[in-house]
């Protein structure tokens, strides 16, 4: 069966920014990962939601529900008031290939309900921890388990060709993992393209040693003001914009749905004075044709399946 993007008419592509809000387990000295996000990445989170809100544009987050037992959620009640989405990415980072399948519904029943109790959100769509290369083909009960939790929609593929067969192949990431649908009827929406945290500190990390060094002294602590990335190679943030502005290009050219997978927590760390969503929105928004922003519960409502 084909998945196809129904979009407005005059519109010549769309978009569909989310982030995964978290305390990333490659930043924390013991690798967990959590939704206790700290006040500083709170900030940056909510400019990032000030200048998406600036453009008229709504951001998607998927938070990780243990974040919800906390008293004080005050910045995720003004992300909702201020229309942006949050949704499930499971309670404590689960993976969603996991084996015990009954361990994986109680996670998303419980994310569901605290968000449904804490924020008056129904999550309809799902992110996947981490990502996986084949999404989750051949997983036909983990799927059963998503679908009787309530979703619609997930998002777990991942392409894993990316920095394999040069710039050309990665900025047409959008071309070769669109939206599909599963045996079960789950409609799969993919990453495409670099994730921001495999881009920083995998492909263009230069000194491993100083990554692993600040993650075990200073990894889930604010970073000073002035603090440079001791990890990454220079000018790293530019080559990151350049590669999204031609990403979204590709898409807007070919008429396709693009669907980037960021992190608050690593564009804190690499993008201090947020110049990387600013720097895409002017783009965006200087096209000649109209462009469809959108939250992914609203690509995934744009999604008809046929055949």
């Amino acid at each position: 069966m084909i998945v196809r993007a129904e979009l407005p008419p005059g519109v010549r592509c769309a978009v569909a920014l989310s982030y995964d809000l978290e305390m990333c387990a490659g930043y924390s000295p013991v690798y967990i990962n959590h939704g206790r996000i700290m006040p500083s990445l709170r900030d940056y989170t909510l400019s990032l939601c000030e200048t998406a809100s600036a453009h008229d544009v709504e951001l998607q987050f998927f938070y990780v529900g243990n974040g919800l037992e906390d008293a004080d959620i005050g910045y995720l009640e003004h992300i909702v008031a201020a229309g942006h989405s949050i949704d499930n990415h499971t309670y404590s980072h689960m993976p969603l290939t996991t084996a015990d399948t009954d361990a994986l519904a109680d996670e998303l029943a419980l994310t569901n309900k605290r968000l449904r109790e804490r924020l008056g959100v129904e999550s309809v769509v799902l992110r996947a921890p981490g990502g996986y290369a084949g999404g989750l083909n051949l997983l036909e009960v983990n799927q059963r388990t998503i679908l009787d939790a309530g979703f619609q929609w997930v998002s777990s593929h991942t392409d894993a060709t990316m920095g394999k067969y040069g710039a050309a192949h990665d900025v047409a990431a959008a071309s070769r993992l669109q939206p599909y649908v599963y045996p079960t009827g789950l409609i799969e929406i993919p990453f495409q393209g670099w994730m921001d945290r495999i881009f920083f500190d995998f492909e263009h990390c230069v000194d491993p040693d100083a990554l692993e060094s600040w993650r075990r002294v200073a990894g889930h602590q604010p970073v000073p003001e002035g603090w440079n990335c001791p990890w990454t190679s220079e000018g790293v943030l530019d080559s990151w914009i350049e590669f999204n502005l031609a990403a979204f290009d590709y898409a807007y050219d070919h008429g396709l749905l693009w669907t980037p997978v960021w992190h608050p927590y690593t564009h804190y760390l690499h993008d201090p004075q947020n110049r990387v969503l600013p720097a895409l929105l002017r783009h965006i928004r200087n096209k000649a044709d109209p462009v469809a922003m959108l939250t992914m519960r609203e690509a995934g409502s744009a999604l008809t399946v046929q055949g």
